[in-house]
């Protein structure tokens, strides 16, 4: 019971950290002018990361295994969780570039992970790490190349009334407080979310890599679950989007790559589904959106995402 209250409690600072790291970040964004979409695919999916980066580079650390088994299993949870959770709530209109470029990416890192998991019989090693780094300056690149040609809506931005309105309402001294305050209150939550999880899963006689994939995963993306279903609400599509793309993008190349130049990756059991599931769902998500002309997708594929995640939660269970 002290286990699962420990928990709790970790898993209750890492969405309130989280929370404050985002505030602060998005107030430094509103701050220079930057567009909806680099938004999600920077400050709010790196941000909202934050929680799978610090336990999984806790985990590696301390050499446990739970560390690639949430990764995988918050990768599925932000696809067929959080993203059909938001397309059942609004339609959602997608990007171009998100389609084009920023979707079939992280198929293209998925089917990576997917093969190094497979060769490597469920372990990276620094040199799986070395690569994935590479696909993480890729996407960086990429990132500065969009906000270099994002002129004129930055532009926008900028000599907006309602923006002037904000750089002037906001101080540095609150955006800066509140990323400090949220990193570390992600510091500890992490710590006591690895610490109890590997504890519980040994006191119950459950895999470690199982803990990862269910409860780890799932409380580590509840800050892009909340960040999703209120860009939902207020149909801020970009948000939705870039979010969730981002983040499972920097959750397999930075991440799982820092994580295998620290310690090498390793899972207690095999976690070959997992990974064939997240490319799977990611699989689902391009084709799903391409099959739509005006790029809105809705309730149709949010149902088909989220009754994957159900079936990928009963399976996980059963196989333990």
């Amino acid at each position: 019971m002290v286990n699962i209250l420990l928990i709790a409690l970790g898993i209750f600072l890492l969405i309130r950290g989280a929370d404050r790291l985002i505030e602060g970040a998005l107030g430094l964004t509103r701050k220079v002018g930057v567009s909806e979409l680099f938004a999600g695919l920077t400050v709010v999916a790196f941000g909202t990361s934050a929680p799978e980066l610090v336990v999984t580079i806790s985990s590696s650390i301390k050499g446990a295994s739970v560390g690639l088994g949430n990764v995988l299993g918050s990768n599925v949870a932000n696809i067929g969780l959080i993203l059909g959770i938001s397309f059942l709530i609004s339609p959602t209109k997608i990007q171009k570039s998100t389609v084009n470029i920023e979707m079939p990416f992280l198929l293209i890192i998925s089917v990576v992970i997917f093969a190094m998991i497979m060769e490597g019989n469920s372990v990276l090693t620094r040199y799986d790490g070395m690569i994935l780094i590479t696909f993480l300056l890729i996407f960086m690149a990429y990132l500065y190349y969009m906000a270099k040609n994002d002129q004129q809506m930055r532009k926008q931005l900028v000599e907006s009334d309602e923006m002037k309105k904000v750089e002037k309402e906001e101080s540095w001294a609150k955006i800066i407080t509140f990323s400090a305050l949220g990193l570390a209150m992600l510091i500890i939550g992490g710590e006591l979310t690895v610490s109890n999880s590997v504890i519980f899963a040994k006191n119950i006689g459950i895999s470690e890599s199982l803990i990862g994939v269910t409860i780890v995963a799932i409380g580590t993306s509840l800050p892009e679950l909340v960040t999703a279903i209120v860009a939902a609400i207020k149909h801020s599509d970009d948000i939705v989007m870039g979010n969730i793309v981002g983040s499972n993008t920097f959750n397999v190349a930075a991440i799982l790559g820092i994580s295998a130049l620290i310690n090498g990756a390793k899972a207690d059991r095999p976690v070959t589904f997992d990974v064939s599931y997240g490319l799977l769902l990611a699989l689902v998500l391009l084709l799903g959106t391409m099959m739509k002309k005006d790029r809105k997708v809705g309730r149709g594929l949010g149902s088909i995402l989220f009754s994957l995640y159900v079936i990928y939660i009963i399976i996980s269970i059963r196989i333990g």
